[in-house]
């Protein structure tokens, strides 16, 4: 983001990305998030050096970004809580014999 600073397309597609792992987690596939945090930092330290006024109307887009991410976040920690308690996305997970 630094060499080519669009905070539009780079919050674009920073929320497809949130949006692809939540649909694959509510799913029950595994997704990478390596790079979210960095990705979402780099947008926030760009959007955080403009002036307010500039940085403005980028605003609804990061709510929107946040509310993806906190429902990722949710997603993931019922999927674990789930399988936790022995319950996969498609039923009840088997367990090994003790």
């Amino acid at each position: 983001m630094n060499q080519t600073p669009d905070p539009r397309s780079e919050i674009e597609e920073l929320s497809r990305v949130v949006t692809e792992a939540l649909k694959n987690t509510k799913s029950g596939l595994a997704v990478n998030l390596t790079d979210l945090e960095a990705h979402a930092t780099r947008i926030c330290e760009y959007l955080l050096a403009l002036p307010a006024p500039e940085a403005r109307p980028y605003a609804a887009m990061l709510e929107r970004l946040i509310d993806g991410i906190n429902a990722l976040e949710e997603a993931i920690t019922s999927g674990f809580g789930a399988l936790a308690a022995g319950v996969g996305p498609h039923g009840p997970v088997m367990q090994a014999a003790k």
